[in-house]
């Protein structure tokens, strides 16, 4: 996720995830109808990887990288490559943790899903039904008003990121504050009919985790812990920065020149949008449990809005129908400077991919991801002929 401004003016945003967006959907449609599954090993496959991986690293000057594959209800692939921190030689390994950018969504969807089922939430409630009566609400000249549907699916016409968020590129985000979220809400104006377009919204899932908040009278990251990381016995994963998290944080590099540190991102308000910290071992259990069939997942992978014949989108996850796979694919990625990440999710084939990065050269990297993809769903899906 990435947002130009200066320090007093605001720029039209430049969304850094959407360029790896961009890649893996293509990297999901350009592929031809399989020739039917290849009977190998799980060496072979685990020695493609790694000497991919080894070799991209080596070539791009990657700090490290981090795959974990799932297949049938069990890990059958979990491994870290290169250094969480190149300047003291810190080798990672599968607790090291990476921020995870819009991959977060995911979780935010998931967590939304639970509450539906739990009817704390509908999808059909009004976002000023969860907020304070200072805060207004935009209306469409019509005079429609948001709902919790709209602002998931990114078709609620909010803007990528709040006109009062003042930051100078490429440094993080430090903090924004839930007042300054409402002052956000009070600025925004909507000139067209809500629900139509898809117009993706860093502040519209930052606005969704508040009202979460708002309903259940917890913190988010209180609800994700009790909803989805204590649940699912996932302890290297938290929406905050905690001391246990720092300790086994991959430092982040920048992409405008090698090894060039940076800082995690402190989205506060926004968190819901990408501020999540986790390891491939707790993605890994993630991806099991959207695996499964329940009334949850089945709410959060429900195609909710079409953005095109191809695509759609759900409750923090993207849903492409990829007919030369013949295959849906639950799908999200991530990247904010210093940090990429992809997580894919073959439900028909029970095969989920994730990949992790403390680097975040948005198209190298997502050609990366492209190459790793390639070798997992060849292996598990069938070899495929590509444009």
């Amino acid at each position: 996720m990435r947002i130009k401004m200066t320090s007093m003016t605001i720029v039209k945003p430049i969304f850094k995830g959407y360029r790896l967006f961009i890649i893996m959907a293509l990297a999901l449609s350009t592929i031809h109808c399989c020739k039917g599954q290849k009977e190998r090993s799980e060496i072979d496959e685990t020695l493609d990887i790694e000497n991919f991986v080894h070799e991209q690293l080596e070539k791009h000057k990657i700090p490290s990288i981090a795959v974990g594959v799932v297949k049938d209800g069990k890990v059958v692939f979990s491994k870290s490559f290169g250094h969480a921190n190149v300047a003291h030689k810190v080798l990672a390994n599968e607790n090291t943790v990476y921020q995870l950018g819009s991959v977060t969504k995911l979780y935010t969807g998931h967590l939304l899903a639970k509450l539906i089922e739990q009817e704390r939430i509908e999808l059909t409630d009004t976002l000023g039904k969860f907020f304070p009566k200072q805060v207004k609400f935009p209306k469409s000249p019509t005079g429609q008003v948001v709902t919790i549907k709209d602002i998931a699916t990114h078709s609620s016409e909010f803007p990528r990121y709040p006109i009062n968020l003042e930051r100078v590129d490429p440094h993080p985000i430090r903090g924004y504050s839930k007042d300054d979220m409402y002052r956000g809400i009070n600025a925004v104006s909507i000139d067209t009919i809500i629900g139509t377009r898809y117009n993706y919204s860093n502040f519209g899932y930052g606005v969704l985790g508040t009202a979460m908040e708002n309903v259940m009278r917890k913190r988010l990251s209180e609800l994700m812990t009790e909803h989805i990381f204590s649940e699912y016995d996932m302890h290297s994963t938290s929406l905050v920065l905690m001391d246990q998290i720092q300790t086994h944080l991959a430092t982040p590099y920048l992409e405008v020149s090698p090894y060039k540190e940076t800082e995690p991102w402190n989205m506060e308000s926004l968190a819901a949008a990408g501020n999540l910290f986790s390891s491939i071992k707790d993605v890994n259990t993630f991806m099991l449990q959207l695996m499964k069939v329940n009334a949850v997942n089945n709410i959060q992978q429900t195609a909710y809005f079409k953005i095109n014949d191809t695509w759609s989108y759900g409750l923090g996850c993207f849903i492409v129908n990829s007919e030369k796979r013949s295959t849906k694919v639950i799908y999200h990625g991530g990247d904010i400077d210093g940090y990429a990440s992809s997580l894919s999710v073959y439900p028909e084939h029970q095969l989920g991919i994730a990949i992790l990065t403390n680097w975040g050269e948005g198209q190298v990297i997502g050609q990366v991801f492209d190459g790793i993809y390639d070798i997992v769903l060849d292996d598990y899906l069938g070899k495929v002929a590509r444009d």
